[in-house]
């Protein structure tokens, strides 16, 4: 076998290299500032070479980012599914765990970004059982869906906010927001139905 045969790779390794390369760089400059070009440049092959496998810097993004929501409820599965009561600052915590997800949903801010990002957060909001999560925490027939969607805001800003400028202790930082947030929650709950008021949902 020649040399350059040894050191050809599989199509799927080749692609998977890649879509590696393309995720750093867009992490470290920005989606935006990162060209065809430049992903041939960081692994030292032609650009034919990349084009043969993706027609274009958008089409690396989408699969680097389809591949890992499609993973993530299996990886949040343990967390959200547990029999003991729901911690936020627990689900912060696995929030930091998807670091490369989060800085590349951050690299960018066209519609592609808000999709996948949305998509993100409904992965998450789809495990949480929305109605029984209501209930325990506010009490039968008081299900407040923009409430969820506020809170995973705040939890995937702050876990963005830390894998990016770092700062608190993370489990100080999630203690915080575990506190921040029942507080809040309970502030809504006790607000009966002068809740409408705030552009909230109150059955």
């Amino acid at each position: 076998m020649s040399s350059s045969a040894a050191r050809r790779l599989k199509a799927e390794d080749r692609r998977e290299q890649i879509l590696a390369a393309a995720a750093a760089l867009f992490v470290e400059r920005g989606f935006e500032a990162v060209g065809m070009a430049d992903v041939a440049t960081a692994l030292q092959t032609s650009r034919p070479t990349v084009y043969a496998y993706f027609a274009s810097t958008e089409e690396m993004l989408g699969a680097l980012l389809d591949d890992r929501l499609q993973d993530l409820p299996a990886r949040l599965e343990p967390l959200l599914t547990d029999e003991s009561e729901l911690s936020f600052g627990r689900l912060f915590l696995a929030l930091l765990e998807e670091r490369e997800l989060l800085l590349l949903l951050g690299s960018g801010g066209g519609p592609l970004f808000r999709e996948r990002r949305r998509r993100f957060l409904a992965a998450i909001e789809s495990r949480l059982e929305l109605r029984e999560l209501q209930r325990r925490r506010m009490g039968p027939g008081r299900e407040q869906p923009l409430l969820i969607s506020l809170v995973l805001d705040l939890l995937s800003s702050a876990a963005y906010e830390q894998v990016t400028a770092g700062g608190a202790d993370p489990e100080t930082r999630a203690q915080v927001l575990e506190k921040f947030i029942l507080g809040g929650v309970a502030a809504v709950a006790g607000h009966g139905s002068s809740g409408q008021d705030a552009g909230i949902s109150v059955s």
